[in-house]
C-alpha cells in the first residue's frame, strides 16, 4: 500500500478519534453549563414586604365567639377531662383548649423541633422521613434539614425574601446534576414527595386547621369527638382527641383524624389522618399522613441567618 495512502488512513482514523473525545468531553461541560444556568444564586433577590403584624394563628372574634357561645359565655382555662369525654362537651372544651393553644402559640417568636413524616402520595404510602426543623413565626420562615431516609437535602423559605421562592438542593447524584433551585412552594416538584406547600407547615398552622374544622364540628351530628388520655408505646402519656364520620363529607378530607397533645402546652404534637375508604373497603382505613413534632425548644433565638441559604453552617453553597 502506498505510503500516502497510509498516511491518509491514518489521518482519518486520527481525526475520528479527537472527534469522539471532543464529543466524550463535550457531554459534561454542556452538563455543566445548564447545572450552572439551573442553580439560583445566593444573593437575596428580595420579595414581597412581609407584614410583621400578622399573626401566625388567626382566630377570629367569631371562632372565639362560637365556642364561648357554646360555654355558657364563661370564659375558663381549659382542663382535660380525667376520664373520656364525647359528644357536645367534648366538642366544646376541644375547641376552647385549641384556641387557647393558639393564642399562646402567637406569643412565641420561633422554635425549633425534629420533624418526622409519612404520606400517601397518588395511592402509595410514602417512606418514613425524619427532619431537623426551624421555624420562625412573624414573618413566616422555615427550614428543613433531612436526617432520614436520605441525609442532607435541605430546604428553606423565609416570607419576603428569595421571591417568597423555596430554596432547595437536593443529595446524591441529583446535587452534582442541580446543586440549589429556587421554586414557589407550591411547585410540582416541590409536591413530588410532599402533600402539601411548605407555607403550611409548622405548629401554627396545624392548629389554624385543627380549629378551623373543629369549628365544624359543633353544630354537625355526624362528626364524633372523643376525647381521651393515650399512653405511647415509650410510655409517654398524652392527652388524645379522635374525630371520625360514618358517610362520606365533601368538606372533609379524612373518615378519622387522631390528635396526640402535650399534656403541659396542649400543643398538637401527633396527628394521624386516614383516608375515606373505596366502596366495599372492609378492614382498617389507610393511613394518608402522619406527622409528628419531637424535641420541641420554644424560643429559640433563631436569626435571620438561619434562614438564609448563604449560612455557612448550611449547604447550599456546596456544590
Amino acid at each position: 500500500m502506498p505510503a500516502s495512502l497510509n498516511e491518509t488512513i491514518a489521518g482519518g482514523k486520527g481525526r475520528r478519534w479527537r472527534r469522539w473525545w471532543l464529543a466524550v468531553l463535550a457531554v459534561p461541560a454542556v452538563v455543566a453549563a445548564a447545572s450552572w444556568a439551573l442553580t439560583e444564586p445566593l444573593t437575596d433577590r428580595g420579595g414581597s414586604t412581609p407584614s410583621l403584624s400578622r399573626p401566625a394563628v388567626v382566630v377570629s372574634d367569631e371562632v372565639k365567639s362560637a365556642a364561648e357561645a357554646a360555654s355558657g359565655g364563661v370564659k375558663t382555662p381549659p382542663a382535660w377531662p380525667r376520664e373520656r369525654l364525647e359528644g357536645a362537651a367534648a366538642k366544646v372544651l376541644l375547641l376552647d383548649a385549641l384556641i387557647d393553644a393558639a393564642e399562646r402559640l402567637n406569643q412565641i417568636d420561633d422554635y425549633t423541633a425534629t420533624f418526622q413524616k409519612q404520606e400517601r402520595i397518588k395511592g402509595k404510602l410514602g417512606p418514613k422521613h425524619k427532619l431537623t426543623m426551624k421555624v420562625r413565626q412573624k414573618p413566616f420562615a422555615i427550614y428543613f434539614r433531612s436526617l432520614e431516609p436520605q441525609v442532607g437535602r435541605e430546604l428553606v423559605y423565609a416570607e419576603g425574601h428569595h421571591e417568597n421562592k423555596v430554596i432547595a438542593h437536593s443529595a446524591g447524584i441529583a446535587r452534582l446534576l442541580v446543586p440549589r433551585l429556587a421554586l414557589p412552594p407550591d411547585h410540582p416538584l416541590i409536591l413530588a414527595d410532599a402533600r402539601h406547600p411548605v407555607t403550611e407547615a409548622g405548629l401554627a398552622h396545624l392548629l389554624s386547621k385543627l380549629i378551623s374544622f373543629r369549628r365544624l364540628d359543633l353544630d354537625d351530628p355526624r362528626a364524633t369527638t372523643v376525647l381521651d388520655r393515650h399512653r405511647d408505646d415509650d410510655g409517654r402519656a398524652w392527652l388524645r382527641s379522635v374525630h371520625s364520620h360514618v358517610n362520606w363529607i365533601a368538606d372533609r378530607p379524612f373518615a378519622r383524624v387522631e390528635v396526640l397533645y402535650d399534656p403541659t402546652t396542649l400543643y398538637p404534637m401527633d396527628i394521624r389522618s386516614f383516608d375515606w375508604p373505596a366502596t366495599g373497603h372492609l378492614g382498617a382505613l389507610d393511613l394518608a399522613e402522619h406527622y409528628h413534632y419531637a424535641d420541641l425548644v420554644i424560643h429559640a433565638s433563631l436569626t435571620a441567618l438561619d434562614f438564609d441559604p448563604a449560612n455557612p453552617a448550611y449547604a447550599f453553597h456546596r456544590y
